[in-house]
């Protein structure tokens, strides 16, 4: 199997090369053969120019330097095909053909420019793309008797990742969660991310309170993040029976319960975004909603309420899970099923579009409880 990764490697650079010169080496076949074809009545060797000058977007600058090679005699052998090499349009042509020169020499510089910024763009892709992955670990498969799934929609322009989070760790007080949006984009966004994330890790082992959680990560996030950063956040505590919400200015959550009735979790006392807080003197309380086995949890971001279709309609998040989950379509409350329809659903309502903002879903439900063992008599 080694032995054959060379030839593949070989074919695919060539198979990419073919690709970057297919353009020009077309227009120089279209404009000979058409030029060829209409005799000495029309004239169109002038229009060879356009090979290396559109080159300049896919080509190398060493493939540039042979088509212009190549076309250059081709440019004579038209001229005289079509009877402008005589004496009176010496003059002109001599001073077309330095005119397709410095065309090419300048298709050449263009191109190790493009070939400059594509591969500067590409490294810093790769340490956003990098550090974004360290954030956005995927979730264990079963966490403190919980099941959760998570799906992220990236919409990254060049270096431009956006800030969304979540962490779930299970902790001496039930499993805790985090999920968030940063506001922004970039490097910036992810530094961000990686400080709330990092403030949520120390204080949910430590914090008896979910509140006193959150404020401590508003505290780490004022004094450590960009000035221009906050957080949007959602904190969840998961104890027997309900699940405690710590909210600060996010996207509210929606359960699914066994009986198929869906419900938007509104918070009674919804809080500033993390980062924020010194404009508020008194967090505000969590709230407890009730949580069994066969309840679903979706958690989101606002990338959901932020996508359009093509019409700019936005995205019915609450009116979707309803038709995709509720009335017993919920089946058995299986996480990773839930994110994938939801996140399927939300690729047909974009379409051919994008999304404006990234999106992530988070879902759990509740682990079912083993069978017991079987005991001979």
């Amino acid at each position: 199997m080694n032995s054959l990764a060379p030839p593949r490697v070989a074919g695919s650079a060539t198979r990419s090369l073919l690709r970057q010169v297919a353009l020009p080496v077309g227009i120089l076949v279209v404009v000979t053969v058409v030029d060829l074809a209409t005799g000495t009545s029309t004239v169109f060797y002038p229009f060879l120019l356009l090979a290396p000058t559109l080159a300049a977007a896919t080509a190398p600058p060493v493939a540039i330097l042979v088509i212009g090679g190549v076309s250059l005699p081709l440019r004579y052998w038209l001229a005289a095909n079509d009877g402008y090499l005589g004496p009176e349009y010496n003059d002109l042509f001599e001073v077309s053909t330095w005119m397709y020169v410095m065309a090419t020499a300048l298709a050449m510089y263009l191109s190790a420019a493009r070939i400059r910024r594509e591969r500067s763009l590409v490294a810093v892709s790769e340490v956003a793309v990098a550090a974004q992955r360290a954030i956005l670990l995927p979730p264990s498969d079963n966490l403190g008797g919980l099941r959760l799934a998570v799906r992220y929609f990236a919409v990254a322009e060049e270096a431009e990742l956006g800030g969304d989070l979540y962490i779930a760790l299970d902790t001496p007080f039930g499993v805790r969660l985090i999920i968030g949006d940063v506001l922004g984009k970039g490097l910036g966004a992810v530094r961000t991310a990686a400080i709330t994330i990092g403030a949520f890790r120390e204080a949910a082992y430590d914090e008896p309170e979910l509140s006193t959680v959150a404020r401590r990560i508003d505290v780490s996030v004022t004094r450590n993040a960009p000035a221009d950063r906050f957080v949007t956040a959602l904190l969840a505590e998961v104890r027997p029976d309900r699940v405690a919400f710590a909210h600060r200015g996010h996207e509210e959550p929606v359960a699914i319960h066994a009986d198929g009735s869906v419900h938007v979790l509104e918070p009674p006392d919804p809080g500033l975004p993390l980062g924020l807080g010194e404009l508020e003197p008194e967090p505000p309380p969590v709230w407890v909603v009730p949580f069994h086995e066969g309840d679903l949890l979706l958690l989101m971001t606002d990338g959901f309420a932020d996508a359009r279709d093509a019409t700019g309609g936005p995205y019915p998040l609450v009116e979707r899970i309803r038709a995709l989950f509720g009335e017993g379509r919920l089946g058995d409350a299986d996480p990773v099923a839930a994110v994938e329809r939801l996140g399927d659903d939300l690729m047909r309502h974009v379409g051919l579009l994008r999304l404006t903002d990234d999106a992530l879903v988070l879902a759990l439900a509740r682990a079912a409880d083993p069978p017991e063992p079987h005991r001979a008599p």
